[in-house]
């Protein structure tokens, strides 16, 4: 399986740039393959986020703390990259958690594994730079999706993270969105027989 997922790392970052496939080996050494069950603690509250996560299959979540309680911020779904931003790139603690929402298949690669890889294998600069790119558009995406009415939002969110429905919970929803969960409960009964009369 983990030969699957490898291969399927490499056809989508070879839309982004084309690198020859050994030269993914050392790549493929470092990085940590990782069969994960709902609910899974991927990176603590207060601790320093020191790994990148290449989501394969499943989905993952990064909650802030607000109100004296976690909530959903962000979610990563298959060829993301998840990592806690704040703590990750300044090499601090942060109060963020990330969790998998659902069972979860994902490659973790080390910051220190990354810088080797980068000073070893200078191909893998400009791909590297295009991936930041494509997580940021990514990031920036989602925050426009989050401030949408819960009506337009939701769909476009299932639009983005396929069978997402299955795995989220309504409170989880209605810390995305900013709302009451009984808004989340009112507004999705209201899509779903949108839905079914069409």
């Amino acid at each position: 399986m983990e030969k699957l997922y490898q291969k399927k790392l490499m056809e989508d970052y070879n839309t982004i740039k084309r690198i020859p496939e050994e030269d993914y080996l050392p790549v493929f050494r470092k990085l940590i393959f990782r069969k994960l069950p709902r609910n899974h603690i991927l990176k603590q509250r207060d601790k320093i986020d020191d790994r990148s996560r290449y989501i394969c299959e499943g989905f993952v979540g990064l909650y802030e703390v607000e109100d004296t309680r976690d909530k959903l911020h962000l979610i990563f779904g298959p060829t993301d990259t998840a990592f806690d931003p704040e703590s990750f790139k300044k090499e601090q603690a942060s109060g963020a958690i990330i969790k998998t929402l659902s069972p979860t298949y994902l490659f973790e690669f080390t910051e220190e594994s990354e810088q080797l890889l980068l000073t070893q294998s200078p191909g893998f600069i400009e791909l590297a730079h295009e991936v930041n790119i494509r997580i940021r558009e990514r990031h920036i995406h989602q925050l426009k999706i989050k401030n949408l009415k819960f009506t337009e939002g939701y769909p476009k969110l299932i639009e983005i993270f396929p069978r997402i429905q299955q795995h989220i919970k309504n409170q989880e929803l209605a810390d995305f969105f900013s709302i009451s969960l009984s808004s989340v409960e009112r507004h999705k009964s209201q899509i779903f027989k949108n839905l079914s009369d069409e």
